[in-house]
């Protein structure tokens, strides 16, 4: 069976690293990896003409919340303009293609705690540069995907994932790295800023099952969530770790890490996915043990 050609951005980032041997898994895709900057048009155009692709995955994106909101700019030239960049070369190349759009679960915003768990049906409001920048290049992606007979666009908006890997700016590898290194040093406790938030969490190979999965069956200008389903509060993943850990370390409250709360409650319905066959397959704790071993051997 000839192979079909797909064109990942991002491949060299968290999610790719696990995504590209998830694909080569398959047996069903020649993968070609996204090389410069994605903001730059003719570069974009370049890589387009030599992958050819049937496929695409764009996982590029400035994703760290923190950084969006000191440098908006920034973030809205990679996330909107990148992805704008993406879809009109690939129109513009006039051949078949499927992309799919990692958006983000933080479009979502505000959201009545009746309203919860967030479906693909609701209005968005986001609240931060990161997850308005994420939007608008949704609405570009559904654009396409009505005008161009080319381009078909599938949207995914995963909820938080985790796993091997993540930089340790993130909530939970942020929280074994201060833990083992308490561990190390013999002291009581860390610094943390608020715990009360609930999120979402998942492995992020059940992330990447996902995109497969929406890879081969979902429908173009269709959102699709990819979550647990399961409320989480980050006080309650901070507890597991020091479970895990050992220890009796205690959480110490550091002003400068509390962050205006956005959001009190996160969690997502993935039953609009888990009608094409999706299931998540791994269990959470097992999840946290797998990252604090990691990074306590690294």
């Amino acid at each position: 069976m000839k192979k079909k050609q797909i064109l990942v951005t991002g491949s060299n980032g968290f999610v790719g690293t696990f995504l590209l041997p998830a694909l080569i898994e398959t047996g069903t895709y020649e993968i070609h990896s996204f090389v410069g900057d994605i903001r730059d048009r003719s570069v974009v155009e370049d890589q387009i003409r030599k992958s050819n692709p049937d496929f695409v995955v764009h996982l590029a994106a400035q994703a760290f919340v923190p950084i969006a909101i000191k440098d908006p700019w920034e973030t809205e030239e990679i996330n909107v303009r990148g992805t704008l960049n993406l879809l009109e070369g690939l129109h513009q190349n006039q051949k078949p293609v499927k992309m799919l759009y990692v958006s983000s679960a933080d479009v979502y915003g505000k959201q009545r705690i009746e309203d919860l768990p967030l479906r693909e049906d609701l209005i968005p409001n986001p609240v931060n540069p990161y997850a308005g920048s994420k939007l608008a290049a949704e609405s570009y992606c559904r654009q396409y995907s009505h005008y161009s007979p080319y381009v078909s666009v599938v949207i995914a908006r995963p909820f938080n994932h985790i796993g091997v890997g993540q930089r340790k700016e993130f909530v939970i590898p942020n929280f074994c790295h201060q833990i083992i290194q308490a561990k190390k040093l013999g002291e009581s406790k860390i610094k943390i800023g608020d715990l009360t938030p609930t999120r979402d969490f998942s492995h992020v190979k059940d992330i990447v099952f996902g995109y497969i999965h929406l890879l081969e069956k979902g429908n173009s200008g269709e959102i699709y969530n990819i979550c647990s389903g399961e409320e989480k509060s980050i006080r309650s993943m901070l507890d597991s770790l020091i479970q895990i850990s050992k220890t009796s370390i205690q959480p110490e409250i550091d002003p400068e890490r509390i962050r205006a709360s956005e959001t009190s409650r996160v969690f997502g319905d993935n039953s609009k996915l888990k009608a094409l066959g999706w299931q998540p397959r791994f269990e959470l704790q097992d999840t946290l043990v797998e990252i604090y071993a990691s990074i306590e051997n690294e």
